[in-house]
Formats: structure tokens, C-alpha cells, sequence
């Protein structure tokens, strides 16, 4: 009956890897930390220090979601609901409005993917995590007492 040897001391392999190269762990270094030229070659939207992400954050940039142009319908729609002179709960009803239409459409598309079987699991349970996000936006403002 043969000893099994440590596989450390009979090879130096490579079992580390730092954005797709090899690190060598005899080099003592976390592999995150082996080259300070990686950091610089990270795409922009992902802080390469904490004081990157600290900044990333009290400046609200949100490199995940970038902000959206608004189009002509929903500047008028905005500039018409800032001209009118609404009550809370006439701000609260236009809300729910708009929740609710947003929380259809996505239960809509739900259905829909259900139906289709081309559709990918993952596209699905992204809609319906957000169905129901809305629904619970709905139920929150709902529960808003304005009196």
C-alpha cells in the first residue's frame, strides 16, 4: 500500500487566476492584489479601490442603470402634472396608476414567456421578481394614510 503524497510538493501548479491569467500563489500576494495594472484595465463602470466605490456612491452613479433620455411624451406628461395643482390624494390615486400599469405589464409578459417555450428561465424569473417588486410598491402606497 502506497502513501498518497501532497500534490503541493510533488508539482507547481498554477490553481490561481486573476481576470482569466494565471497567479502564481508562491508569490504571496491575494491575486486581486498581484498587479496594480489590472486595476487600471477594469471597465469603468467597476470601482477598482473602496475610496473608487465610496466616490461611485456619494455621487450616485449607478454604471448598471444608466439614466435614460426622457422622450417628448413623458416630458409633457411631467410638465402637466407639475402644472396642475393636486391634492395628496390626487397624487397618490396618479401613482397608483401607474404602478398598476407597470405591475400588469410585467404579470403580462410573465404569461407570456410561461407560454413560450423558447423563453429562458432565467428571462422569466427576472420579470417576475419584478412584478412582483411592483406589486409590493403598489401595496406600500396603498397603505400610505394621507389623512
Amino acid at each position: 500500500m502506497t502513501q498518497p503524497t501532497d500534490p503541493s510538493s510533488s508539482r507547481n501548479t498554477r490553481y490561481r487566476f486573476c481576470n482569466g491569467k494565471p497567479v502564481d500563489p508562491n508569490e504571496g500576494l491575494h491575486p486581486e492584489m498581484a498587479d496594480e495594472a489590472l486595476a487600471a484595465s477594469l471597465p469603468s463602470g467597476i470601482p477598482a479601490s473602496p475610496q473608487q466605490l465610496i466616490d461611485m456612491q456619494s455621487h450616485a452613479q449607478r454604471p448598471e442603470k444608466p439614466e435614460r433620455t426622457q422622450s417628448p411624451k413623458v416630458k409633457e406628461v411631467l410638465d402637466r402634472i407639475e402644472k396642475l395643482d393636486t391634492t395628496a390624494h390626487e397624487d397618490q390615486q396618479i401613482a397608483l396608476v401607474l404602478v398598476r400599469h407597470l405591475e400588469a405589464f410585467h404579470d403580462g409578459v410573465v404569461e407570456e414567456m410561461l407560454s413560450d417555450d423558447d423563453a429562458r428561465h432565467s428571462q422569466i424569473v427576472a420579470w417576475a421578481v419584478d412584478a412582483d417588486r411592483l406589486m409590493r410598491a403598489r401595496m406600500l402606497l396603498e397603505s400610505v394614510d394621507l389623512d
